[in-house]
């Protein structure tokens, strides 16, 4: 199919989609037009009688929450523009870059960049009458994207961006968003006011039967209804969006693929086709990142240096099995069927698409092969000044360790942590929280007790003899074991070590990390021998 028959297609459902959100208001306006015609008709032809009284009132109740919603209400504002400013006069080589994508595609470029912690890059405009009017466009590009694609595959993802403003059916794009926007509040809204309604009267009724039983007297049995007029006029509006956000989304897909098309003319096929590939798979290596390291020292307290926070990612990314695991997840994507919902086709769909297209090697001087992050002046100062902007205040006042340091704290806190429940035990039991009191009861036969105030499974709990025995063994190996490592730990015997690849991993000293579980083994045996778990406890104590 030629671009040209494309792009009218395209045309004509942004055209709908425009005809469709004037329908929108349209409907709002005859509901209410329609009301005060009935009430004026019910007047002139049967006169003025007291059941008029409730009509009024009903149709109030109809037609206030119309236009109190739909005509009244202010949208909640624009959050697209925070960010970290990066300026002309600060970060030169980035500008250049971006002037050049936005000339040769034909379009202005943005009076402003801004650096954001997701994965996302996208060009916003100050527009005016749902984007009739032009306005300053500013451009955001999330860090991520800096620190896992290179040069060329940035290329593309500006130019996707400004690809969006190239088009000619893009002038009504605003327009749809704002649709989109307008009658996903309605909705919204009204729901929200309907169960306000149903809550207060709720606590009505509640309130009310109290008070009757208080009296001796029965509940009243009464029913907090579903939200009333509002709850109908949400689900007839619901209706009315279904049908507007089918074509409008549809009108987002076709300008994602004519997008993917203008970025492969300008930035080349095959970083086109690379950087769509990798962008959902940095989604989720940056998920992955801030909530297995970045955040890992968060309870106890402790954030990685400053820059670091989002700037590690970088470190998991440069990781050779953390790379060949990413490369395989990026040539894996899942077969997703399109949602005719989604604004944005499946990403396979769209990387095959590009990779259909014929080969182009973009303009001459771009596409470099160097990290994306190389555009930028001081990277980490930039990295270190947008946590300032992204972290709370609470984050940002936490002690802050380099990377070894952050994890091996990290890990010593929650080896604390773990070793509650024991100490606990040993506490209650009139011992002190050691791993060598707990010894001490083992030898002398109080490996049941301790068992017993452990916490354990009710079926553990109900066990007697040799199935209680048995129960009781990996209990209290596992409450051996924390103490035995948190002892290690603070004598300065035993330290976590960082891993990109895999799980922070207790390192003892010599062969103690061979011979640790056998004597922990023969500690709670049936008949326990703590001798090689006291000899190891002292050997390394000692070398510490």
């Amino acid at each position: 199919m030629s671009t040209e028959r494309t792009g009218m297609r395209t045309s004509t459902r942004a055209l709908l989609a425009v005809a469709l959100l004037a329908g929108f208001y349209l409907l709002a306006a005859a509901i209410v037009a329609v009301l005060v015609w009935l009430n004026v008709e019910l007047v002139v032809n049967t006169g003025f009688h007291a059941a008029m009284v409730k009509l009024w009132l009903l149709s109030i109740a109809i037609a206030y929450p119309v236009l109190r919603v739909v005509f009244l209400t202010r949208r909640k504002r624009d959050d697209s523009h925070e960010g970290l400013p990066l300026t002309r006069e600060e970060q030169p080589e980035l500008w250049a870059r971006v002037d050049r994508i936005a000339e040769a595609t034909g379009v202005r470029g943005p009076a402003e960049i801004r650096l954001v912690p997701q994965v996302n890059a996208g060009v916003y405009e100050e527009t005016k009458l749902l984007g009739l009017i032009p306005g300053r466009r500013h451009l955001v590009i999330g860090a991520p994207l800096l620190i896992g694609l290179t040069e060329a595959e940035l290329d593309s993802v500006l130019a996707h961006e400004f690809g969006h403003y190239a088009n000619n059916d893009v002038r009504l794009a605003a327009v749809t968003v704002a649709g989109r926007t307008a009658i996903g509040h309605t909705v919204a809204t009204l729901h929200h006011h309907a169960d306000q309604h149903v809550a207060e009267r709720a606590a009505e009724i509640a309130e009310d039967n109290a008070k009757r039983e208080a009296r001796g007297r029965r509940a009243s049995g009464k029913d907090a209804g579903n939200g009333g007029a509002e709850r109908y006029l949400a689900m007839l509006f619901t209706q009315y969006a279904k049908l507007y956000f089918r074509v409008s989304e549809s009108i987002s897909r076709s300008q994602e693929y004519a997008a993917d098309r203008h970025a492969a003319r300008i930035a080349g096929r095959d970083a086109t086709a690379s950087a769509l590939s990798r962008i959902p798979v940095l989604d989720a290596a940056q998920s992955f990142y801030l909530n297995s390291y970045a955040t890992m020292g968060v309870g106890a307290g402790m954030l990685p240096l400053p820059g670091q926070f989002f700037g590690g990612l970088g470190r998991l990314l440069a990781d050779p099995e953390r790379r060949e695991e990413l490369a395989e997840m990026g040539m894996e994507l899942p077969d997703e069927q399109a949602d005719p919902y989604d604004s944005h086709p499946p990403i396979k769909q769209r990387v095959a698409a590009v990779q259909a297209l014929p080969d182009t090697p973009g303009l001459p001087g771009l596409g470099e092969d160097r990290p994306a992050l190389d555009l930028l002046r001081d990277p980490q100062q930039r990295l270190t000044e947008l946590e300032t902007l992204a972290l709370i205040p609470e984050a940002l006042a936490m002690r802050r360790l380099d990377w070894p340091e952050l994890v091996h704290e990290a890990m010593y806190a929650y080896a604390r942590e773990n070793a509650q429940p024991v100490l606990r035990a040993l506490t209650d039991s009139g011992l002190p929280g050691t791993a060598e009191a707990m010894l001490d009861a083992l030898d002398a036969g109080r490996a049941a007790e301790l068992a017993g105030r452990l916490p354990q499974s009710e079926e553990s709990a109900q066990a007697t003899g040799r199935a209680a025995r048995e129960f009781h063994r990996p209990l209290l190996r596992n409450a051996l074991r924390s103490l035995t490592v948190l002892a290690l730990a603070s004598q300065k015997a035993a330290r976590w070590e960082l891993s990109w690849s895999r799980p922070a991993a207790l390192v003892l000293p010599g062969d103690a990390e061979d011979r640790l579980p056998g004597a922990l083994d023969a500690a709670v045996a049936d008949v326990p021998d703590t001798a090689p778990l006291r000899a190891l406890l002292a050997e390394l104590t000692d070398r510490s």
